[in-house]
């Protein structure tokens, strides 16, 4: 009989408290696996450009375009879709314990925790050079969404919706700009061809400016691809001074122009999915049986249907804009990814409740128990490998040799994860993260008896 947990109070339901193991290893394993899934995508910016990336595109032949084309169509979106959907429940999983000793709020801890989660973000980003950090928006994200833990599963399932629907409103809005920028640069275009002596106004020559610079930016450039390559090669301000221009792009108009919506949704469909005891591992075996497979069949199903829309408009921009009425791959992937997440979590956690090779199950929770650190070792592990301040293998590999790359820095981290816990209460991050939330220097090594109020990092 499964152990039935209350998410609003953290208490039995007979009114006893939690034990740690049966309140959060089901959540340190997804995290866990989350985590490590998120490598599969983001090892491809780590060591390639995007524009070499994209060739693999406008070149559908070979090993490398199937391994780009599978990892897409599984992982692209899907591991960090569960990650936020962690995080989102961690608000909750906060919030929901008691903090009376610290001498503040549980709502005013974790404004601070988010608070101290932007500096790491900034940190990640503007230090170790990732322009695709994700902390910066977690931190900005989770103050605003605590006060939604007073919903019901059913408003925040709700509110998840609207959120992914104003995504897809958003890349639609854009699309709406490409078509009507593309529509003008036809009309200056079939004047030119009329009137070939024509004189265009300044309005027209920006018309037609605007469309050709969106082509020109959508096509393989090889110049500014070597280019690229040499400044990541090089010393650490050359290579800063490449990156920051990324890093703003994808901390300020990405965020608040389109992602925010993505985080926000994904955030909260995770604190919907956690009311209902679907990370606790509460859910029935049939349950999670159906919804591993409803969802990976209808995530699997957008992703196909989306990948030709996808190809197309690296392929063939003036094409993708001009023969479509929406964009496809953009505007499904909110629900695409949400179903997908869902499904691999479910059967990820089949496959834990089946109780079958534990040790492999220990050292995912291990892993996933120091999430906060794990991350930030991915950075700078992969940094340091690609990088010109490090070994300077950035553009130097083929894609399939990426993901060697890939299994020796889960290798290093499981290692590392399971070895550590085996002294210390916290991963050195969730420590420092706890101490600077809570004011103060948190235990850190492991007492001969285990206290009844030993945590895990609750980063998702």
């Amino acid at each position: 009989m499964e152990t039935l947990i209350s998410p609003a109070t953290g208490y039995v339901a007979d009114g006893r408290p939690v034990a740690q193991m049966e309140r959060s290893q089901s959540l340190d394993v997804l995290r866990g696996v989350a985590l490590l899934g998120i490598l599969l995508i983001t090892i491809q910016g780590f060591g390639l450009t995007e524009a070499s990336i994209q060739q693999l595109v406008r070149n559908p032949h070979g090993g490398n375009y199937w391994l780009l084309t599978l990892v897409h169509v599984l992982f692209e979106n899907k591991m960090r879709a569960l990650f936020s959907m962690l995080f989102g429940a961690g608000i909750l999983l906060f919030l929901s314990r008691n903090r009376t000793g610290s001498g503040m709020a549980a709502p005013e801890l974790l404004i601070r925790r988010q608070l101290w989660l932007i500096v790491f973000g900034l940190i990640n980003a503007w230090g170790l050079l990732w322009h695709y950090d994700i902390l910066f928006h977690y931190g900005i994200v989770g103050i605003f969404l605590f006060p939604f833990k007073r919903l019901s599963s059913r408003a925040l399932l709700l509110c998840a919706v609207v959120a992914g629907l104003m995504y897809s409103g958003k890349v639609y809005w854009k699309f709406t700009e490409q078509k009507q920028a593309y529509e003008k640069f036809q009309q200056v275009t079939a004047l030119e061809k009329k009137d070939k002596k024509v004189k265009l106004t300044d309005e027209q020559k920006d018309d037609k400016s605007a469309w050709e610079g969106m082509v020109k930016g959508s096509q393989y450039d090889r110049k500014k691809d070597k280019a690229d390559v040499l400044a990541m090669r090089s010393d650490y301000a050359t290579v800063w001074n490449h990156q920051v221009p990324r890093i703003k792009r994808m901390q300020a108009p990405f965020f608040y122009q389109i992602g925010l919506w993505d985080i926000v949704s994904m955030m909260l469909l995770g604190m919907a999915l956690f009311k209902w005891g679907f990370f606790l591992n509460q859910l029935a075996t049939k349950d999670y049986a159906l919804l591993a497979i409803g969802g990976l069949l209808i995530g699997q199903v957008m992703a196909c249907f989306s990948l030709p829309s996808y190809e197309m408009a690296v392929v063939d921009f003036t094409r993708y804009v001009s023969g479509n009425s929406i964009p496809i791959s953009d505007f499904l992937m909110p629900f695409e990814r949400a179903f997908s997440a869902i499904g691999w979590a479910s059967l990820v956690l089949l496959l834990y409740r089946f109780g079958t090779a534990r040790w492999f199950w220990k050292a995912v929770s291990s892993v996933g128990q120091m999430a906060f650190t794990n991350y930030l070792m991915q950075t700078v592990l992969c940094t340091l490998f690609f990088y010109g301040y490090g070994l300077g293998y950035y553009g130097d590999l083929k894609l399939y040799q990426l993901y060697f790359v890939v299994a020796e820095v889960w290798l290093i981290q499981i290692v590392f994860s399971v070895v550590w816990l085996t002294y210390f209460r916290f991963g050195p991050l969730e420590w420092l993260w706890r101490s600077l939330t809570y004011g103060e220097w948190q235990l850190m090594r492991l007492q001969p008896e285990p206290q009844p109020s030993a945590t895990t990092s609750i980063l998702a």
